[in-house]
């Protein structure tokens, strides 16, 4: 007889289980949305290699922290280009900082519809490759592709090498100062102070000329001009800063006058000076000892810390919101004047504050002989540590009336440091960037953007080595996995 086997499960047994399965696939589908819910709104990027050179500074994050419009940013170029996935990656990261800045890709070659529109909506020339296109309420920052990175040509020059490599990228320099410029409610300008052998703007000489730091203003949304006061010639009301860099004759009264008033109505000033006028009076040391600077007629040498006999090298650093970052970092400089802070005045409630920002080893010896305007250090030069820049501010005191607002100063001992030549070396750049955005009162900007260098990889191999690794890529690989294939087949037969 015949018997109907026994199911193995019950109808309510099945419908138990069915519906734990499907409670089970809704909680995986529910934790999951939930943890791509938080990840998106609360992530953290880990760069896992010493090499990774897509890490935002703190200084860009702070920029980007305050960016409350929306930035679009068109990376207009040829995606086989070598600076292309570095551009794009360190875009990337802009935008997963602020969800603000908008990241579009046009590739020239392989898109010309796009790239069409592109050229039309911003008026590129036709010629024009490889640009990356910054936007916001109206304002517009183009970076192009050679302010992107330096190349090193001694090799080329030397003729070790036929090639030109690129050394440093600068592209969160660039792109952090684009997004500021187009986002800043309002342009800065500064005055280049002429008529007294000062170092010029213009100039593209290597040893005195300033072409490079005008154009370090340039990268952080600063207009510049040059400025004569003679005459009837005042500081003009929008002189966001005025720079005095290395006067060599001296300013007359009523030049001085004029630069005293500004700095009475709240103005900002860069005063540099040097070794060329160490042995004479510009006048402006009158008028620093007014603000409580002591601009001594001596200049410093270190022959302990110096590559030359002429040159400083030095790390000593002050507190400063100028000089903190750079701890850790060295100045280079060349026969800086020294400093102090002066007597007059001090005892005033409304006394200007004088701040140390660098100084020297103990072991600097001040030299006052010098012989046609040179230095002649002397074994009985007095040795000790001594201040070779300074900054001044006034105004949070009461009993100063000031229309532009708290008077911001720094004064620097040595020009030539800044030149086209050493604007480069050590951290000067990075403290040039630094003193101008405190004198601009931009607190975001106090901190380091320098070029990242490019680092170069190479592989060392004798003759009989690149042998093996030529046969092991063009047989050795595939005969392995050749090998592999047979061995299935074989087993599959038997």
């Amino acid at each position: 007889m015949n018997h109907d086997p026994k199911p193995s499960f019950s109808m309510a047994r099945r419908w138990t289980l069915s519906l734990n399965v499907l409670l089970s696939i809704l909680a995986v589908v529910a934790l999951v949305a939930m943890v791509n819910y938080l990840a998106a709104r609360h992530f953290h990027r880990i760069p896992v290699s010493q090499f990774a050179r897509m890490e935002l500074s703190g200084q860009t994050r702070r920029i980007l922290q305050s960016v409350t419009n929306n930035v679009k940013v068109t990376i207009y170029y040829d995606r086989t280009d070598d600076l292309y996935e570095m551009v794009n990656g360190l875009l990337k990261e802009y935008k997963f900082a602020n969800g603000r800045v908008g990241v579009e890709t046009v590739d020239y070659v392989k898109d010309p519809a796009a790239a069409q529109r592109v050229k039309a909506q911003y008026k590129l020339a036709s010629e024009q490759k490889n640009v990356v296109i910054f936007e916001c309420n109206g304002n517009r920052k183009i970076v192009y592709e050679k302010e992107l990175s330096d190349l090193d040509l001694e090799p080329l020059i030397s003729g070790k090498s036929k090639e030109v490599r690129r050394s440093a990228f600068k592209g969160e320099l660039l792109f952090t100062s684009a997004i500021y410029s187009v986002t800043s409610p309002r342009a800065l300008r500064a005055y280049f102070l002429k008529g007294h052998g000062e170092h010029s703007p213009q100039s593209t000489d290597k040893d005195f000329g300033y072409s490079r730091f005008a154009g370090l203003l340039a990268d952080n949304n600063v207009d510049w001009t040059t400025l004569s006061l003679t005459g009837t010639n005042g500081i003009p009301a929008d002189c966001s800063v005025l720079i005095i860099a290395g006067p060599q004759t001296t300013l007359t009264s009523q030049e001085l006058s004029k630069i005293e008033g500004y700095l009475n109505n709240g103005g900002r000033t860069l005063v540099l000076f040097n070794v060329l006028s160490a042995s004479r009076d510009t006048g402006l040391e009158g008028l620093l000892a007014n603000w409580g600077v002591d601009v001594r007629k001596a200049v410093v040498s270190d022959r302990l810390n110096s590559s030359n006999g002429q040159d400083l090298i030095t790390e000593f650093f002050g507190t400063h919101p100028v000089s903190a970052p750079l701890l850790g970092a060295e100045l280079h400089m060349v026969y800086p004047r020294a400093l102090g802070k002066a007597s007059r005045g001090a005892h005033r409630t409304d006394a200007p504050i004088v701040s140390e920002l660098v100084s020297t080893s103990p072991k600097a010896s001040l030299v006052t002989d010098f012989r046609d305007g040179v230095p002649n250090p002397s074994p009985t030069d007095v040795r000790t540590n001594v201040a070779i820049a300074v900054a001044i501010e006034k105004g949070k005191l009461q009993g100063l009336t000031a229309d532009r607002g708290t008077t911001r100063a720094v004064v620097v001992g040595d020009s030539i440091f800044w030149n086209n030549n050493m604007l480069d070396s050590g951290a000067n750049r990075d403290f040039a960037s630094l003193t101008v955005n405190w004198l601009l009162d931009r607190s975001q900007l106090l901190g380091s953007l320098a070029p990242r260098p490019i680092p170069q990889f190479r592989v060392v191999m004798t003759e009989r080595q690149m042998t093996s690794v030529r046969w092991l890529l063009l047989f050795g690989m595939p005969g392995s996995v050749l090998l592999l294939g047979s061995m299935v087949w074989v087993k599959r037969r038997h």
